[in-house]
């Protein structure tokens, strides 16, 4: 198929659009990685369906806007697009979402904080009690599997004494 001048210009910003999109998400991704820590396994995963879904969108451009005509230039436009993104924005997406999660992660701790406020007063107050209570119920457990055990002693005996009496018998 031929293309005019005017529609490979076309396609060929549109595939720099796509290839920067795809910067953006990709940023998207590493935003969530840095947000939520989790295992080489797991990155990698996320990677393989980021790039599963970028050869799907390729893919879809490719079919829709030039019938699956394959060229240079849109190539050139994709990984231009990429790369324009990755060097011009990309550390300023990744500055500012750094420093939303950490607004986010501090707001969530002052929560935390002020739900939990009551329970650690409450805590406060009782903690020397408790702790009596505590100390006061461990001798009791020791002492209880002590008369436990001298049960369990008393009871094995006289098992081994009828034992013998009805081998006698």
């Amino acid at each position: 198929m031929i293309l005019s001048l005017h529609a490979q210009a076309q396609l060929f910003l549109l595939t720099v659009l796509l290839g920067g999109g795809m910067g953006l998400f990709y940023d998207g991704l590493r935003v969530f990685r840095h947000a939520l820590r989790h295992n080489a396994f797991w990155v990698q995963a996320e990677d393989g369906l980021f790039w599963l879904l970028a050869v799907f969108l390729v893919f879809c451009v490719m079919l829709h806007a030039n019938a699956g005509e394959i060229r240079f230039f849109t190539i050139l436009g994709l990984f231009g697009g990429m790369g324009l993104y990755f060097l011009t924005l990309s550390r300023m997406v990744l500055a500012v979402s750094d420093k939303i999660i950490s607004a986010v992660k501090y707001m969530l701790g002052l929560f935390g904080r002020i739900v939990t406020m009551p329970f650690r007063l409450l805590w406060l107050v009782f903690r020397r009690p408790a702790r009596k209570i505590g100390g006061f119920c461990e001798k009791q457990r020791k002492k209880l599997l002590q008369s436990v055990k001298l049960c369990v002693k008393i009871i094995i005996h006289r098992l081994h004494i009828n034992r013998r009496m009805l081998r006698k018998k």
